[in-house]
């Protein structure tokens, strides 16, 4: 079960407030360089956790202004989508030619490749969530008429959407292993759901792509199983390979590659955890299935490019914290977000 870490301005002192924002801030999402400004009345709260490859948080902060710069964007080479849901107060997000201001129960969709600005006038509280971009667009979406673009949380998809995604951070305590991944895909789906109703597009559900969900979702569930096949599947939900391999089809990967790409992210997620900073790259590697090292190395080398060994001492590095003055205080409280900076590291 996942528990909630949390960062807090409450018992810094007020001269320390902001610094201590900015360098949670960083050392939270990683590559994320913000200017932060705030008057001496700021104050901050940010509740965060893991479902799945889903990074969740929920934030409540008084007035202030956060900036994206270009020159961060182009050192950073994070390919992701956030979703930013108003829950109370108001905020508005600028991200290239475009603008919106999002009211309670309203929510967009914003590109972390992208320069953006938001600037919250009041007191706001907001859940943020992370997700690929490849596990939410389709070839049927136009990435660019979706951003920056008011969803309404109170009919239809976008209704669905917004309610599922509060329901899953409250429960996020009681959320076991086996389930968080399910619940991820969830998330991911709702909100193209809701991409593809607003594009005017039909969301044909077929018994095809009913199939491929199930299918997926058994893969997810068993990507431990060293033993996981084709045939594994086809025998575990009573249908033929053949018919395995024809509903896949549309994914543009067969079921072995889909298989292995999904193994090679949960290893990347854990040689980026700090929490694994224990375990060797041959036990993370077994864990996830594979049984062979060398061909573990050759293929995270082919899909990442980069080995393993140099991706784990990277990504150590750049979550190394900025040299900051803090009272005692906030060191300590600073501290508690190492366990998962790595984990949150590039998503920004």
């Amino acid at each position: 079960m996942n528990a909630l870490g949390m960062i807090s301005t409450r018992d810094v002192p007020p001269r320390e407030k902001l610094g201590f924002w900015q360098d949670s801030l960083w050392r939270l999402c990683g590559k994320l360089r913000t200017n932060t400004e705030v008057d001496d009345s700021f104050w901050g709260t940010i509740e965060y956790a893991m479902i799945g490859d889903v990074r969740i948080a929920k934030l409540a902060a008084g007035r202030h202004c956060i900036v994206r710069t270009p020159n961060v964007v182009t050192d950073d080479n994070g390919g992701f989508l956030k979703v930013a849901v108003q829950l109370k107060g108001t905020s508005c997000l600028e991200q290239g030619s475009r603008r919106v201001v999002l009211s309670p129960r309203e929510w967009c969709v914003y590109d972390t490749r992208q320069p953006y600005r938001i600037t919250v006038p009041q007191g706001t509280e907001q859940l943020i969530a992370i997700v690929s971009r490849e596990s939410v667009m389709t070839r049927r979406t136009h990435l660019e008429d979706l951003l920056v673009r008011k969803f309404s949380g109170k009919t239809g998809m976008g209704k669905l959407a917004l309610q599922f995604m509060v329901s899953a951070f409250d429960e996020i305590p009681v959320i076991s292993p086996e389930a968080e991944w399910e619940i991820a895909g969830a998330i991911s789906g709702l909100m193209r759901l809701t991409m593809l109703d607003a594009s005017g597009i039909q969301a044909e559900v077929s018994l095809r792509q009913v199939w491929r969900d199930r299918i997926k979702s058994y893969i997810v569930g068993h990507l431990r199983d060293p033993d996981l096949s084709i045939s594994q599947i086809a025998s575990a939900l009573n249908c033929t390979k053949r018919y395995v391999h024809k509903v896949f089809q549309p994914e543009g990967a067969s079921v072995s590659e889909w298989i292995l790409r999904m193994r090679l992210a949960r290893c990347r997620e854990d040689l980026r955890n700090p929490a694994r900073a224990g375990a060797s790259i041959t036990e993370i590697a077994y864990s996830w299935g594979f049984n062979n090292p060398a061909h573990f190395s050759k293929a995270f080398k082919e899909e990442f490019a980069i080995s393993p060994r140099f991706f784990r001492t990277d990504t150590e590095a750049e979550d190394a914290p900025r040299q900051r003055p803090h009272s005692k205080r906030s060191t300590v409280e600073s501290r508690q977000l190492k366990f998962t900076a790595g984990r949150f590291s590039s998503y920004s």
